[in-house]
């Protein structure tokens, strides 16, 4: 679900674009599990993950770190051509086990959004990753750990702001625990793309610097930096690096 959000600069009381950070575009993708077949509908299969990589590649895309993406969008920090970011959620076994060695193989960083109160266990038949294999790949420099909540709440617009800050506050002190200070926690995506202004301003207030929905398009163009757009891998791949391209 997609929340509406105010135009690119209004004045909501959140962090803006810097203008050097609207340009060039910039497509963040998301991708989930990263698996042999499908576990889930919103699973990619490790085949197609593959080709993906590939085709960005081929394609001359720039893959981005987190802290890049960061400095452009917080300071206008340049980024080369055709950038694109990776990032996944909901930290299933797959992302360690198919996706991480396929990034390695073409140095390609990216950033993994963890539900920390579900780091080793298995919920829906579903399995997660575990502390070490989060500590190997943050130690790997591919691989940034950032915030999906503690619990992964379907709808954070439901709790309190007590309860809001208890899952922002817990996932950032459990990563920092088991991740140490080489791995800074800043970002976060907000379970289930449920999200308003009232959790965007809660996260600034609690040490977020960046937020990101699934809300399509140039990451420069979002409406602030808690509330940062990102294209689907499963329906807006193609149409992510041709944005990217125009």
């Amino acid at each position: 679900m997609v929340a509406a959000v105010p135009a690119r600069g209004a004045d909501n009381g959140l962090p803006q674009v810097a203008p050097g950070g609207r340009t060039p575009y910039v497509a963040v993708i998301v991708w989930h599990d990263v698996v042999g077949s499908k576990e889930v509908w919103f699973d990619t299969p490790v085949d197609t993950f593959r080709a993906q990589l590939a085709q960005i590649e081929r394609g001359g895309y720039h893959v981005v770190t987190l802290d890049a993406l960061r400095a452009h969008l917080e300071r206008g920090a340049p980024l080369p051509l055709k950038p694109v970011a990776i990032t996944f959620d909901d930290n299933g076994h797959g992302i360690y086990e198919n996706a991480f060695p396929l990034l390695r193989k073409h140095r390609f960083p990216a950033a993994m959004f963890v539900h920390t109160n579900y780091v080793g266990t298995t919920t829906h038949g579903k399995r997660h990753t575990t502390w070490p294999q989060l500590v190997e790949m943050s130690r790997s420099g591919l691989m940034s750990i950032q915030s999906l909540t503690a619990n992964h709440p379907p709808d954070l617009r439901a709790l309190s702001d007590k309860e809001v800050v208890h899952e922002l506050t817990l996932s950032r002190s459990s990563l920092a625990y088991h991740l140490g200070k080489r791995n800074p926690v800043y970002a976060l995506v907000y379970p289930e793309d449920n999200y308003d202004l009232r959790l965007a301003r809660l996260a600034s207030q609690n040490g977020y610097a960046l937020g990101f929905t699934e809300d399509w398009g140039n990451a420069g163009d979002s409406a602030d930096l808690l509330q940062v757009h990102r294209y689907s891998a499963l329906t807006r791949f193609d149409q992510a690096l041709a944005d990217v391209a125009r």
